[in-house]
């Protein structure tokens, strides 16, 4: 992990940013290292994807101001998948066919990864997800990578959290993405697993389905103690509110897709007490990660959500991979990520496993007088 503090120090070197097969660098070719990242950065996730290009701009500026990678400079070509597979499936395309890049950090949507991936395999391009949780993405190919704790390691938590509490009627509810049914497919086997009864499941359309009166009505005849979902904040909101305001008050439970301040601005008094989990917390710091979210806070004068710093450590990944590696080629990344064990990066220690998934600490958090807190 880069020493920060150091960094601050040296903040005056040129800082390379590049927008999506748009600016060129004066800088020989030689002297560089080119990765590529891709995220929602307009469009219904495009909050998400902001603070994950964010981060991933912020990991550029630090990498270069310490003096690079092994002396070179690290170039970022950015591009914006708006959540969309087709899209991601282009932009995995432009990427393995520009021989600059060497890997690439994406995308944030399960389903666009699962487009992409056939094609970052067969051109031999490691691609890190910054924001993919589907179980799916385990099997998607060796070249297949992410930061972003799975939904079977987040379900289970979750789960857990859940049977100890003492609830044992759950509902869950999911979009219905790679994302949802995936999550929806753990959930059948976790939840009865810790004793808990599902007595209600319903998916709905992410992006299109505005009204969940006809579900919340089934969930109020259902009457189960805790609802479970697998959404992220914005529908997580809306459904929360309009649960609210016909009465149904019963808790709600996510994973990392509730953590983000969309959650708060959209849902309101609506999505007090609502609980989620989450690899990323301000509150948990170590010294590490507390340098991290003094340089955040110092660029964009914002703290960084769960997204910006998974979308900093899916770059760290590389640095630390190439920096002990020396690699140059897309073949020799593969076998430098593969041989890289623990790092740690914005969101604390991070390995890979022999699938590419990573391993992690989770934290219990609760939505708390319109913040995020700790949950006690």
């Amino acid at each position: 992990m880069l020493g920060l503090r150091k960094i601050y120090t040296v903040l005056t070197l040129a800082i390379l940013t590049f927008v999506f097969f748009g600016l060129t660098s004066s800088i020989d070719a030689a002297e560089t290292i080119t990765l590529g990242w891709y995220g929602p950065t307009s469009g219904a996730a495009a909050q998400d994807g902001q603070e994950g290009r964010a981060g991933a701009e912020l990991a550029v500026e630090l990498v270069n101001a310490s003096g690079g990678i092994n002396g070179k400079q690290l170039v970022m070509i950015y591009a914006d998948d708006k959540s969309d597979p087709k899209e991601g499936a282009n932009i995995a395309t432009m990427f393995v066919s520009n021989k600059d890049i060497i890997g690439v950090v994406g995308p944030f949507n399960s389903s666009v990864i699962l487009a992409a991936a056939p094609i970052f395999n067969r051109g031999k391009l490691c691609d890190i997800g910054w924001g993919v949780t589907s179980p799916l993405i385990t099997t998607a190919g060796e070249y297949i990578y992410r930061v972003a704790p799975t939904d079977a390691w987040e379900a289970d938590f979750i789960s857990k959290w859940i049977a100890d509490e003492g609830y044992k009627k759950v509902a869950f509810l999911y979009e219905n993405t790679d994302y949802g049914v995936g999550m929806r497919d753990v959930i059948r086997k976790s939840l009865p697993g810790y004793g808990c009864e599902i007595v209600f499941e319903e998916p709905y359309v992410q992006g299109q389905t505005k009204d969940f009166g006809s579900i919340i009505a089934s969930l109020k005849q259902a009457a189960p103690d805790a609802v479970f979902m697998g959404a992220i904040y914005n529908e997580a909101a809306l459904l929360m509110t309009q649960a609210r305001d016909l009465g149904f008050n019963a808790p709600f439970f996510g994973t990392d897709g509730f953590f983000s301040a969309g959650l708060l601005d959209l849902g309101g008094g609506a999505v007090e007490g609502a609980r989620c989990c989450s690899a990323f917390f301000t509150e948990t710091a170590s010294p590490v990660v507390r340098e991290f979210i003094d340089a955040y806070v110092k660029k964009f004068d914002r703290t960084p959500g769960n997204w910006a710093a998974q979308s900093y450590d899916g770059v760290i990944a590389y640095v630390e991979a190439l920096k002990k590696s020396g690699a140059s080629t897309r073949e020799e990344v593969k076998k430098a990520l593969d041989a890289l064990g623990p790092f740690e990066g914005a969101t604390g220690i991070n390995e890979f496993d022999e699938n590419g998934d990573v391993r992690k600490d989770l934290v219990k958090l609760v939505v708390k007088e319109g913040k995020f807190a700790l949950y006690d």
